[in-house]
């Protein structure tokens, strides 16, 4: 019967075609099909070896010439040994898998993502990942990891997307993640029982894009100045009550910014400063009352704010930010927030607010500042306290330089709470506060500026001014008489130098003469 379907004709007696022979032979020694290796065993044959398996495994389902295999809900204790080596998505999600051993992936090269999320997974060995040169994303979330697996990136040059969210990571150690550069998305949510994370937790990833920290029970937010690139960042979820200056050092590429229910009551005069870049920023369901005047005026690219959802107080305080509402988004000015209080504003958009609504009075300068004396060259620090937070604080310096927060000179800058600094003082360093600005009402509804919410304190420039009068006629008069005696002194030292060079002559003259007698006689 074989004979009578064979495509090829028939060979006189006693001779066979070496082909023929071949085919014979894998006949009889491979393997039955039902088997699964019908299809290796001709492979082996041709090629002289043993390859690993390019068959779909029994419990998993493999589409697109087995580059595609998925064994979720298989209830597999262990990663399946025979996973095709072209496979380049393996979904293992929803299994019991709790160790991820040494060398288990490393005949799949050209995988790209692997899946292994909703398992089981307390341990990744070092070396569980060898032998993947192109994976580009690794989904380990919803596991049950207590801490970050960091040797086990090695070699993962390629490696652009970690997810490790919802596993009970109890900290984040130093350099966590620099075994993987090429980082461009680091998921970290939901890491419930996180206690710590190291100043140098994130050194390395100068590529990330996206950082997920959202609901990690953060109370402050960790250094992130080495994440230069970062352009979102998720924040939501923790319990962040306060928002610093400097909170935010060296993220100049973010774009958004979620700080959604984070419990954030209270946000500091220029904590969004370094920003420079920002497009988004989403404070809605938190505790604020009210923002600093001007928060947003050094982030020129934000057009999106979300403040919806917070206790606001509509006061003279917030009407900068009614202004500004109207600038950024005049085609929608309720789109944003509502008064919370007082009672006749209730329920009221901040955007339709204006200075009708309120009666607003200049600011004051409650604990001026007092003389501070201090040891030329060395640091020192003057502090002028008004009555509300939201007020800034302006020094005019005795040559008649403003200076305000993010100004700056060699010596002197002004810190966020209106602090005026010097790293090296100076005789000449002697001035006062000039002004404090608020949300007092402008004479023009235009775009908020300086010199629209600049209100001058007229009593406290002058007295300040006075002062420094007073200091400069000390000044001058104290020059004036070390200038008289360093001249009295010098005239005194030329007179005494020329009456001992005249006394010194007489005596020697008198010794001469003498002998020129003797010798005469």
């Amino acid at each position: 019967m074989a004979r009578a379907h064979s495509p090829c004709p028939p060979l006189p007696p006693g001779r066979m075609s070496w082909p023929h022979g071949a085919l014979l032979f894998l006949w009889l020694f491979s393997p039955p099909l039902g088997a699964g290796g019908g299809s290796v065993a001709v492979a082996a044959a041709a090629g002289g070896g043993s390859p690993p398996a390019t068959s779909c495994p029994a419990a998993c389902s493999c589409s697109n010439q087995a580059s595609r295999v998925i064994c979720t809900r298989r209830e597999l204790a262990e990663v399946p040994a025979s996973i095709p080596v072209n496979t380049r998505y393996l979904n293992l999600q929803e299994n019991g898998i709790q160790v991820i051993r040494t060398d288990t992936f490393k005949h799949l090269r050209h995988l790209e993502i692997l899946q292994l999320s909703k398992n089981l997974v307390r341990k990744v060995e070092v070396g569980a990942f060898n032998g993947l040169p192109s994976l580009n994303t690794l989904e380990l979330f919803d596991n049950r990891l207590t801490t970050v697996p960091t040797q086990a990136f090695e070699y993962l040059s390629k490696l652009r997307e970690l997810w490790l969210r919802n596993n009970p990571i109890e900290s984040i150690p130093s350099y966590a993640f620099n075994r993987v550069p090429s980082l461009r998305r680091l998921d970290l949510g939901e890491l419930k029982r996180l206690e710590y994370i190291s100043e140098a937790a994130f050194e390395g990833l100068v590529n990330l894009r996206y950082l997920n920290l959202g609901m990690c029970n953060l109370k402050d937010i960790p250094n992130l100045t080495a994440l230069v690139r970062l352009e979102e960042l998720e924040l939501s979820g923790n319990r962040l009550d306060l928002i610093r200056p400097g909170s935010f050092q060296g993220l100049t590429s973010l774009r958004k910014l979620w700080l959604m229910h984070a419990q954030v009551a209270t946000i500091e005069r220029n904590a969004f400063d370094d920003l420079k870049s920002l497009e988004e920023l989403n404070l809605s369901h938190n505790n604020l009352m009210s923002l600093p005047h001007d928060l947003f005026t050094p982030l020129h690219r934000l057009e999106r704010v979300h403040l919806n959802h917070n206790p606001w107080h509509c006061n003279c305080d917030v009407l900068w930010l009614s202004w500004w509402l109207k600038e950024t988004v005049p085609s929608n000015t309720t789109c944003c927030a509502r008064c919370h209080a007082p009672a006749g504003l209730k329920g009221r958009y901040i955007g339709e607010l204006d200075q009708s609504h309120f009666t607003c009075y200049a600011p004051v300068i409650v604990e001026p500042p007092t003389d501070l004396n201090v040891t030329e060259g060395m640091a020192a620090e003057l502090k002028c306290r008004t009555g509300t937070s939201m007020t800034s604080v302006n020094w005019l310096t005795p040559n008649g330089t403003l200076m305000t927060h993010g100004s700056y000179r060699v010596r002197i800058s002004v810190l966020h709470d209106g602090t005026l600094n010097f790293t090296n003082a100076r005789p000449g360093d002697a001035l006062g506060p000039a002004s404090s600005s608020t949300t007092a009402p402008a004479p023009r509804s235009s775009r908020p500026t300086e010199k629209a919410f600049t209100v001058p304190i007229t009593d406290v420039t002058e007295n300040a001014l006075k002062d420094l009068d007073d200091v400069m006629k000390t000044t001058k008069i104290i020059i004036g008489c070390f200038v008289a005696i360093t001249f009295m002194a010098a005239v005194m030292l030329v007179a005494f130098y020329k009456l001992r060079k005249q006394h010194q002559m007489h005596k020697h003259h008198g010794p001469t003469r003498t002998v020129e007698i003797i010798n005469v006689e």
